[in-house]
């Protein structure tokens, strides 16, 4: 028995000896979970046995060095399986999409000429379009001494002008939001092929994430796209609350001065009608 004992320690020394000589270095990983390897292990086995202490307590330290390194090794094998592992079933992650509809616009005497041109992607021609079929609101000179805050007819003029800037840009927003859309269907059609195929090289843990990466941003991307359609509403219904705004301050105005006129004048004011009696007509203040 003893005889056993004395051969089975002869290799375990010369395997030892030969990792003192020739120590192998591992390259370390460092913030992945819990695995963390340490280099320094492979490179003390020489400082182990150069040390100025009895064989038996080297050959302790040896063993727990080596054992060290095995424990690296297992996490290093773990962490490979870990990431080749494949993701399967995944088509049941998949959802139906559309795609934005082409406009169809009929026109008759060039009224709607490059709006569904816009409407379909063509941004350069979104101002024109929205110019070709507005009524164009006139610049004759007779609100040249008018403000908005005292002309009705002055804030309705400043709110064409809103209006045709807004709506202008938000025409660029929805051409420029379908022409994308038809730019980017070869990256989703990529991005949904690598997320649905079946195959290893498709479906190991590095691959995973790499989709799940890309997928994140283009999701950003789309929400980007959404963000301005979202920006341009808000402004078209801020000017919408302007319109609604000046309605109801034109109409005050309006009592404001009927209420004026009965106080001064009652002898002129209809008792059934809020108008002036001009001339045997009605007259707006």
């Amino acid at each position: 028995m003893r005889l056993k004992k004395k051969w089975l320690a002869v290799p375990l020394l010369l395997g030892i000896g030969y990792l003192a000589v020739n120590p192998q270095p591992l390259y370390a990983l460092w913030g992945i979970g819990d695995i963390v390897f340490d280099p320094t292990s492979y490179d003390t086995f020489g400082e182990i046995w150069g040390q100025d202490i009895s064989n038996g307590a080297k050959l302790y330290e040896t063993y727990n060095q080596t054992v060290k390194i095995v424990q690296n090794g297992l996490q290093m094998y773990k962490l490979g399986m870990s990431m080749a592992q494949r993701v399967q079933n995944k088509n049941v992650w998949k959802m139906a999409a559309f795609a934005v509809g082409n406009e169809i616009t009929q026109t008759d005497y060039n009224e709607t000429m490059n709006w569904s041109a816009v409407m379909n992607g063509d941004v350069l021609n979104a101002g024109r379009a929205w110019q070709q079929s507005t009524l164009y609101g006139g610049n004759a000179g007779y609100l040249g001494n008018s403000t908005a805050a005292n002309s009705n007819r002055m804030s309705q003029f400043a709110t064409l002008q809103l209006l045709d800037q807004t709506s202008q840009r938000c025409a660029q927003i929805l051409a420029n939001y379908k022409s994308t859309q038809d730019q980017n269907q070869a990256a989703e059609d990529r991005l949904e092929s690598d997320t649905f195929d079946q195959t290893d090289a498709k479906n190991s843990m590095v691959a995973f994430l790499n989709v799940l990466s890309r997928g994140r941003v283009h999701l950003q991307t789309q929400q980007k796209a959404n963000g301005n359609l979202q920006a341009c509403l808000a402004e078209q219904n801020t000017l919408q609350a302007k319109v609604q705004r000046d309605k109801l301050a034109a109409e005050q105005n309006w009592y404001s001065d009927i209420a004026s006129a009965k106080a001064s004048s009652p002898g002129l004011i209809d008792p059934d009608q809020t108008a002036f009696i001009v001339g045997g007509g009605y007259l707006e203040p």
